[in-house]
């Protein structure tokens, strides 16, 4: 199943997990994940997760600059938080609150463009028409 989360209440939505795989794409168009932890940045009107990564997941983010967070569920019936956005190297100064980022590593700044709970079916589901072996709903990206 999945529920689109509006982008005004992800803040509050992310504050319920712990962590996050972030999925990015290396030069070679193989998949490349790493778990991190992440925090909310506000310069001005515009808000964005912050989080430190090798310089080599910088490369890959920026590269493609369309990347996926997915905060796993916390218990095995729960919902995964997938959030879609862009990637931009942070340059300068670590902002307050964020720690000195560590030699070798970078500050990625991700900008959310749309973001879904999603979660397997239930024991017992019947496949939809459309052959969707999870309890998922379609979702306009214009609503996220």
């Amino acid at each position: 199943m999945s529920i689109p989360v509006e982008l005004a209440e992800l803040q509050v939505k992310t504050g319920e997990y712990t962590w996050a795989y972030l999925l990015t794409v290396r030069p070679e168009a193989t998949p490349h994940l790493v778990s991190l932890s992440t925090s909310w940045h506000h310069d001005g009107e515009a808000s964005a997760l912050l989080m430190s990564v090798s310089a080599g997941t910088a490369r890959n983010a920026t590269a493609g600059s369309v990347v996926t967070l997915c905060y796993p569920p916390l218990n095995h019936d729960g919902y995964s938080l997938i959030v879609d956005g862009t990637a931009s190297v942070h340059d300068g100064v670590a902002p307050a609150g964020i720690d000195a980022i560590p030699e070798g590593k970078a500050l990625l700044r991700f900008t959310p463009t749309g973001a879904v709970l999603h979660r397997s079916a239930a024991p017992g589901f019947a496949n939809s028409a459309t052959g969707c072996a999870n309890d998922c709903l379609p979702v306009d990206a214009s609503t996220t």
